[in-house]
This record gives C-alpha cells, structure tokens and sequence, in this order.
C-alpha cells in the first residue's frame, strides 16, 4: 500500500512551522523549529516539487508543492528563515512580521509585508498533506503541500529550487553562504543521483584536479630552468627538494626518447 496523505494546514513565523488540521484551530499539532533543520531536495521520484527539511538527530520532514512557483515560494521563505536565525550569535525570535501564509495570494512572492498583532488564522496558515503511513510516522513524519504534482519534469522542479535558493542566498545544506556553481553541482549530484552524469562529473574533477597538479609542477620547473644565475650547486638542492619531480621527467623523457628512436 503507498503512503496515505491527509491535508493539514501549515503556519511559517519566524523560524517556526506550525502544522494544524483546520485553518482555525487553536492549538497546533506539532511544530518544527526550521532553524535547526537543513534544507534538501526531495528523493522521491515519483513526486515533483518535493524538498525535506533534514536533522542529523530527529525525523525528517518532506514536503510536495501543487506547482513550481507554489515550490519556489515555499523554498524561498524557508531559506529566508533558516538563513535569518542560524546566523552565529543571533536566538531566534519569533515575531508577527516573520509570519508567512501560502493562502495570501493578493501578496507578491517577494513581498515582505509585516503582519498585524494579531492576523486573522486565515491569512498566517497553508495546506498541505501528511504521510499517514507506518513507515514515515517512525521515521519521517512528511507534509505534503495540498496537492498532487502534475506530471511536469523533475528538471523544472529542480530549477525553481536552485532560483529560490540564490535568491536566499544559502546552499541546499541551508548554510548562509553564496551558492556557488560548485556547490549546486554537488548538492546536484547528491540529491539527483545519476550514475551516467556521475561518473562524468568525477571524471571532469580528476582531470580538473591533475590539471592543477601539472600546472604546479611546471611552474616548478619554470623556476629552476629560468634562473640565468642557476649552478650546479643550486640545481642539487633543487633535484633534492624535487626528487618525485625529477624522476618523473627523467621517467617521460626516456619515453619520449624511445617514442622518437627509429624502429629497425
């Protein structure tokens, strides 16, 4: 049997996230401090638009979007807040202005309007679904915004993901830093596993990695064939000091010789 999914409403303020069963319960079902959890992109396959918010220690949590922007959006405020309160030396804090509702559709995606001091539960509160099956209530209890993925590419999911995180400017790892290309590729490669593109992308690095060495060792050389005061006594200490360095070009120029001699 797949995982059953029921629809709970989900309240963003601060760096907390509140879950409820109807828009204007009082108490909450439970709630996740966003601030302690990392951001990732979802593993199910079958799913699109899905993220998790991960902990080394407690469960983990997925979420699905109905649509890209819903996905972009939610990614968006999560990274806002995961950046804003894992800063070093701040506590967080929650206020009236950090509350987000995914129903408040008059508002921009980007609009960061402040709320009253007590909004109405309608406009602080969003659905979106639980997994209700054995297995995810032990391991990972999941919410799964209120509806079911249309068959779009997992590409495109991907893509409002990464847009939303440079505009959070955090890495997929929820970190407050730059997202560099580097580190989309990576976290790329680890959350979309492809053994194909894998195997390609580590082939690039070793030759990226070699590169550099060669590099290195060539400026060495540079130095030592380039010095017009260089005497044997100097080129001893740097055979001495480069001893890996010199066997390996006595090793090639043997080879080159040999490649060169005439063939009887």
């Amino acid at each position: 049997m797949g995982p059953r999914r029921r629809c709970c409403w989900f309240m963003l303020k601060g760096h907390m996230l509140y879950w409820y069963r109807q828009p204007r319960d009082e108490k909450a079902q439970g709630l996740i401090s966003v601030s302690s959890y990392s951001l990732e992109s979802g593993h199910d396959q079958k799913k699109k638009y899905v993220f998790q918010l991960t902990h080394e220690v407690y469960k983990n949590f997925d979420f699905a979007a109905d649509t890209l922007s819903d996905l972009s959006m939610w990614v968006r405020h999560l990274i806002a807040s995961i950046s804003k309160y894992q800063s070093p030396g701040q506590t967080p804090s929650a206020r009236e202005e950090d509350c987000y509702s995914e129903t408040e559709a008059e508002d921009h995606d980007d609009e960061a309007g402040s709320r009253s001091a007590s909004p109405n539960p309608a406009q602080c509160w969003s659905p979106l679904h639980r997994d209700l099956s054995p297995a995810a209530s032990r391991t990972k209890p999941s919410r799964r915004t209120s509806f079911d993925a249309p068959a779009d590419s997992s590409e495109g999911a991907l893509e409002g993901m990464v847009r939303g995180l440079r505009q959070g400017g955090v890495s997929l790892l929820g970190r407050p830093q730059p997202l560099t290309q580097e580190q989309r590729r990576s976290s790329f490669m680890r959350h979309h596993q492809d053994p194909h593109l894998n195997e390609r992308v580590h082939r690039v690095r070793a030759l990226q990695s070699t590169l550099k060495t060669n590099m290195r060792e060539l400026q060495v050389l540079d130095e030592v064939l380039g010095d017009p005061e260089l005497t044997a006594e100097k080129f001893g200490r740097w055979k001495e000091q480069n001893q890996e360095l010199y066997s390996e070009c006595l090793r090639v120029s043997e080879q080159c010789r040999q490649k060169a001699a005439p063939k009887p």
